[in-house]
């Protein structure tokens, strides 16, 4: 235990942001029957924990080791991947919003509020400071780079579609309108960037060989970030014509519109991203806990679909919802699984890959 604390790395989050994002899809699921409603809240409430513990854990680690964590910083895989702690502790700020009222009462809501004021700040520093690391430490080059180096950027849109459940919660119209314009800032400050880096992205896959069957997953992240910024877009959307009147109601408009564009994007990325996993698989596919980027991207790529289907009532669009969930919860049940028993046969190391390598099929 002691070496796992000191030598913890963040990808552990991803855990988190997978079972987080399955339990408010299952919880926010169009047309839910009670049951799982009920399945997906206590999934929330294990997800706290989840999240808890490894807040504790990674604080030990500042406390034990903090040349192990200064040298994190420096790491040019694993400093990515501060990105998931902003990312994880999201999930945990909307269950609150959503699920907590009818938990712990009204205080649910000031619970959120507070954890989302964290996260803005976490989701910044991870947004600034890991690419400044990456312009003065890192060893990068293009043909190394892969979806991972969207997850310390995409963390402030995931934080700004936060801020657009909380807006709603909102008695007074001068703090939701400065919460809403802060809320816009941080989408704006993360979707643009993420835009680049996935330009860059496609000339890597096009002009130099496939990245290693250990990250194969990783193009899944690319679905995510156009997912959140749906998800940013149509919930801050809703809440402009209350706030700004006849401009709000253009605003929105516009936010739905632009939505759309995102939309198809994911879909392109979504379907690039099953043939890519499809033809590592036929070869070898190894197991590690990067196989978590199939469940968050999908799932905020999920829940932007439904809140697009929420706003437009085209049946279409509400076929996309239930279906991409229910991909959803099957990859979110293999994936649990196959990390489950790698802990519990010791397989899994403290960095999140396995120790041996698996038998080919």
């Amino acid at each position: 235990m002691w070496r796992f604390v000191t030598e913890f790395t963040p990808n552990w989050f991803t855990i988190a942001m997978g079972t987080g994002i399955t339990a408010l899809g299952a919880y926010l699921y169009p047309g839910s029957p009670p049951w799982l409603k009920y399945t997906g809240t206590i999934l929330w409430v294990l997800n706290v924990v989840l999240v808890a513990v490894l807040l504790v854990i990674m604080l030990g680690k500042f406390a034990l080791n903090w040349r192990g964590t200064v040298d994190l910083l420096h790491h040019p895989i694993q400093s990515m991947f501060l990105g998931a702690v902003p990312m994880a502790l999201a999930t945990v700020v909307n269950g609150f919003i959503e699920m907590g009222p009818g938990l712990i009462g009204p205080g649910a809501i000031a619970a959120g509020i507070v954890l989302w004021v964290i996260n803005v700040v976490m989701a910044l520093a991870s947004g600034i400071l890991v690419p400044f690391m990456m312009f003065i430490s890192h060893d990068h080059r293009l043909e190394k780079m892969t979806g991972i180096w969207l997850i310390p950027v995409v963390p402030s849109e995931v934080a700004a579609a936060s801020g657009s459940v909380i807006i709603s919660h909102i008695a007074s119209l001068t703090t939701a309108r400065t919460l809403m314009v802060l809320s816009l800032g941080l989408w704006a400050l993360s979707v643009p960037l993420a835009f680049l880096m996935l330009g860059f992205l496609f000339l890597r896959l096009a002009v130099h060989r496939l990245p290693p069957p250990e990250m194969a997953i990783s193009t899944w992240i690319s679905l995510g970030t156009l997912g959140t910024g749906i998800m940013g877009l149509v919930g801050l959307g809703k809440s402009l014509p209350r706030l700004f009147g006849s401009m709000g109601q253009a605003m929105d408009g516009a936010a739905v519109l632009s939505s759309f564009a995102l939309w198809g994007f994911g879909l392109w990325w979504l379907a690039i991203s099953i043939m890519l996993t499809l033809y590592h698989a036929r070869r070898r596919l190894p197991f590690n806990l990067g196989w978590w980027g199939l469940t968050f991207p999908l799932g905020v790529f999920a829940v932007g679909t439904d809140m697009l289907f929420d706003q437009m009532r085209v049946n279409l669009i509400g076929f996309f919802a239930h279906f991409f969930f229910i991909v959803l919860a099957a990859f979110w049940c293999i994936v649990a699984y196959r990390t489950a028993t790698s802990l519990m046969t010791g397989r899994l190391t403290v960095s999140g890959s396995l120790q041996d390598p698996e038998p080919p099929g």
